[in-house]
């Protein structure tokens, strides 16, 4: 049978490893680089017998090549292994034992460049949206450009697919592979990359809001001042993100609009307050999660982000003399729990000083956050009421999700989620089409359906 295993890039080379104490050891190491940015690379590490016995190696590591040659290095970081062999027997001189590793946070591999070149290329993680567009077939550059778009901070951005073709062992055949890449492209030209990658983060954002998925860096690549230099987070095991919304698959812009849109909401998102802007930023990251959890999960996170958002955005309303007289209360009533009950004293504590505060009922901030925005929310879950997603955050909070139907759960966290996509829309000052608020496209989303899920919510029997 053909090994149909393809040529990559592979180094093997002595190396020192260095333990959280300081402590060093001489080691093998092989490293069989990724053919494109999200997939493992195959990091063997073995120690000698001749090095043996080993005491007192402790977790994390670091791994830098051993070489004279001072443009060619390789380095692990934040390494963990599950063990590490210290001694064999009977003992030998040859051979090594090889160690299993758990985590590594990091790898560089840097090598000299022949030609004087400027580049900056941050390898994104794959967007289901752009897996159907374009051409699948590789181009004569290997690059194909999908969208083009200016940030304020960084200047020029650009999207684009790359392929890596490779000879497979055995055969005559070719491995062709595609992933996605941003091209920076600073307005002064310089190419620093902490800027650059501080700055690229306003960028995965938006992309994450747009492609109703989470994007994030798997890696990047530079080109300069006489060296290339690659970077893997992550690399025995690169994140893996998934659509998260309405079904079948949408998403809130058509790649034809992505340049546009794009540069729109990043030039709104760099013109806000430092306030507003850490509101998009809570609401992308608890809307987009990095990995599939549950739906209960999914809404406290989301509701969370939403509530707080609510709370700073409502302005205080000074005490009439019945809710003074109410503060007043809660807390003698925390004082008396104070003993027995140290946690529902802090809880009783909290009530009284959101009161005490003027800030208004979540249900109420809630509402008015909307009115100030102009969030359009009359077709979604509504807020408040007895099967509001007020309450089913109440049950959610003090019983868990089983104080909660499923059904009724899930689709209340898909209609929290659009919730929050249109209040990000309105923050940064975008208008919403009509096409983006899919109405009646997915059940959950009719009218009926909805209605009749209403009625069992919290009917946990069913």
């Amino acid at each position: 049978m053909k090994d149909l295993s393809h040529h990559a890039e592979m180094f093997s080379f002595d190396a020192e490893m260095t333990d959280s104490d300081g402590r060093k050891l001489s080691i093998d190491c092989k490293v069989v680089l990724p053919t494109i940015w999200g997939d493992n690379a195959d990091i063997e590490v073995a120690v000698p017998h001749s090095v043996m016995p080993i005491r007192g190696f402790e977790n994390p590591c670091e791994l830098n090549l051993v070489c004279s040659d001072p443009v060619f290095r390789v380095e692990l970081n934040d390494l963990w292994f599950r063990n590490l062999p210290t001694s064999v027997y009977p003992s030998r001189l040859h051979g090594a034992a090889p160690i299993k590793l758990t985590h590594i946070s990091s790898m560089r591999v840097v090598k000299e460049l022949s030609q004087p070149t400027n580049l900056f290329n941050i390898y994104i993680s794959s967007p289901d949206m752009l897996k159907n567009v374009g051409s699948w077939k590789p181009s004569e550059k290997m690059l194909e450009e999908l969208a083009a778009f200016r940030c304020p901070k960084l200047g020029h951005i650009r999207l684009k697919r790359y392929w890596v073709t490779a000879g497979l062992n055995g055969t005559e055949g070719l491995l062709s592979r595609t992933g996605f890449l941003l091209e920076a492209t600073p307005s002064n030209g310089k190419l620093a990359p902490q800027d650059i990658l501080g700055g690229i983060d306003s960028v995965l954002k938006l992309m994450s809001v747009f492609f109703r998925q989470k994007i994030m860096v798997l890696g990047w690549e530079v080109l300069h001042e006489g060296a290339h230099e690659r970077f893997w987070q992550y690399p025995l095991e690169p994140p893996r993100t998934t659509y998260v919304s309405v079904e079948p698959k949408r998403y809130l812009v058509s790649i034809r609009s992505l340049s546009e849109r794009m540069e729109a909401a990043l030039a709104a998102y760099h013109d806000l307050d430092d306030l507003e802007r850490k509101f998009v930023d809570d609401l992308s990251y608890s809307l987009r999660p990095v990995a599939k959890i549950g739906d209960g999960e999914w809404f406290m996170a989301m509701f969370r982000d939403l509530e707080s958002i609510a709370g700073k955005s409502a302005s205080s309303q000074p005490l009439s003399e019945g809710e003074a007289r109410a503060v007043d209360e809660l807390r003698s009533l925390a004082d008396s729990f104070s003993e027995d009950c140290s946690e529902m004293s802090k809880r009783i504590n909290g009530f009284a000083k959101k009161m005490e505060g003027g800030v208004p009922p979540v249900t109420e901030s809630i509402s008015s956050l909307f009115q100030r925005y102009a969030v359009y929310s009359s077709d979604l879950w509504e807020v408040s009421g007895s099967k509001g997603l007020v309450n089913i955050r109440n049950k959610l909070a003090h019983r868990g999700p089983g104080r909660v139907h499923h059904q009724g759960l899930a689709v209340a966290t898909l209609h929290l989620s659009l919730l929050n996509e249109r209040l990000v829309h309105c923050i940064l000052g975008l208008e919403i089409s009509g096409d983006e608020l899919h109405s009646g496209r997915d059940e959950w989303l009719q009218g009926a359906y909805v209605e009749n899920v209403k009625k069992y919510v919290f009917d946990v029997a069913r």
